[in-house]
């Protein structure tokens, strides 16, 4: 007998849609997630396609999804959210960052957005999915760790749901789910907004990625005394036009020097962080600029932190925080309270 058939499914007050057609399925699960390719395994086989999908705080969502038979599925990259991927039966094939690995009922997988990715899901495998803004992880890793991100959080594509720390985490999900089947009020309330932050900090300090020897440090890391010189300088100039030379001459070092002494120190190049420096200036411009902050806001801002091309500016921006410059200053403007 078919549980699925018999038994409340997840988040089943949160249907978004069942169906046995590939496009309908496609295009409804892209509204979600993001574009994707998504083909049956064998001819003639029809879907039996459901998602039910329900906000948990301003920066993710709970999901359940099946298609039915074996399904192929490539999105390219995620591009600006990650995803915890729990099969509840069955399990799927996923290719992450030109790794292999097979996910079941104990092996979660965990794509990060900056990663290409394709999947195969086995028949007959609905999975529960945590979809995570990739602004919101970087944040709070910021927060943790009282460090700047230096280049994509990456996270270990394969994730062991049988190890202490994930144990928890997945049945935590699970009553999340539970919850808000019991109750509508618990999407985007206060409390549903703490836990997505729980999950989030429980990811970054449970989880092997790509920054974890950060925040297991506990501290800012000691830096050289000439790098220390050159960040300090570039946050008290940040309006001000900087080439390499000139922050060679400043500090009295040669440009290869100070290259290697920022690589090995931080992972980056003198100019990408300095990029970096004024990238964050600008997030921190656009969050302060008020509900009436004009059309030209953006490229007010960027201008004066020295971003001329927005075409170019507007691609560093996401990639660095996962949106849009102008999502940054709707959401801010949105969040203020009313007069």
């Amino acid at each position: 007998m078919d549980l699925t058939e018999t038994a409340p499914l997840p988040l089943s007050r949160y249907a978004l849609f069942h169906t046995r057609d590939v496009d309908q399925a496609r295009e409804s699960v892209a509204r979600v997630f993001c574009p994707h390719a998504l083909n049956t395994c064998h001819a003639g086989e029809r879907l039996d396609a459901r998602h039910h999908s329900a906000r948990l705080g301003e920066a993710s969502s709970l999901n359940y999804v099946q298609y039915g038979p074996a399904v192929d599925i490539d999105p390219g990259h995620l591009g600006t959210f990650y995803l915890l991927q729990i099969p509840l039966r069955g399990g799927a094939t996923v290719w992450c960052g030109g790794r292999e690995l097979r996910s079941d009922t104990r092996q979660a997988s965990l794509p990060s957005p900056t990663e290409p990715l394709r999947m195969h899901w086995a028949a007959d495998s609905p999975h529960l999915i945590v979809r995570l803004s990739q602004a919101a992880v970087v944040q709070q890793f910021e927060q943790l760790a009282q460090h700047a991100l230096c280049g994509p959080l990456v996270f270990e594509p394969g994730v062991d749901m049988d190890a202490a720390p994930m144990a928890g985490i997945g049945a935590f999900v699970r009553y999340l789910c539970g919850t808000l089947d019991a109750d509508p009020a618990f999407s985007g309330s206060a409390l549903a907004r703490q836990a997505e932050s729980y999950l989030v900090s429980s990811l970054l300090l449970q989880l092997p990625h790509s920054h974890r020897a950060l925040l297991e440090a506990g501290r800012r890391p000691l830096l050289p005394r000439v790098v220390r010189r050159a960040q300090e300088y570039m946050h008290a100039h940040a309006t001000e036009p900087l080439t390499l030379a000139q922050l060679c001459s400043h500090l009295g070092v040669s440009a290869r020097g100070l290259q290697h002494a920022f690589l090995c120190a931080t992972g980056e190049s003198p100019m990408g962080h300095w990029r970096s420096v004024r990238l964050e200036r600008v997030r921190q411009a656009l969050r302060a600029a008020g509900p009436g902050a004009g059309r030209d806001a953006v490229a007010r801002i960027a201008e004066r932190y020295g971003f001329f091309h927005a075409g170019h500016f507007a691609d560093q921006y996401r990639r660095r925080f996962g949106e849009r410059p102008s999502q940054t200053l709707r959401v801010m403007k949105e969040s203020e309270p009313p007069r």
